[in-house]
């Protein structure tokens, strides 16, 4: 696995960051996930709070002066978020009682 996840395809700028958090519904990202009951709501959370911090996340794991661990680290991180948030769209794998009703292959990262 690449620990490179900032590439010309997925580059972000601080405008871009910017515009990205400001566009986010803060009260969708903010809401207390105590009111979260079930798996499928938890991972709702979750994916709507990871999306929300992907951009900065993705930003912080290409700055060169951060030490490489770290960044591999947030890279880690990332990566394996993207999978549980492709695999988990919305909650709609997710079968009663929690377990995964349908199998799908994770979109890892190329590079």
């Amino acid at each position: 696995m690449s620990t490179d996840i900032h590439t010309e395809s997925n580059a972000h700028s601080f405008e871009t960051i910017d515009a990205h958090v400001n566009k986010l519904d803060l009260t969708e990202v903010t809401a207390p996930t105590a009111a979260a009951k079930t798996l499928v709501d938890r991972v709702q959370s979750l994916t709507t709070a990871y999306t929300a911090a992907r951009p900065i996340l993705v930003a912080v794991a290409a700055i060169p002066f951060i030490p490489a661990n770290w960044r591999a680290v947030v890279t880690v991180f990332v990566v394996t978020l993207d999978e549980l948030t492709n695999a988990f769209k919305a909650g709609k794998d997710l079968g009663v009682g929690g377990a995964p009703s349908a199998q799908m292959e994770p979109k890892l990262p190329v590079g």
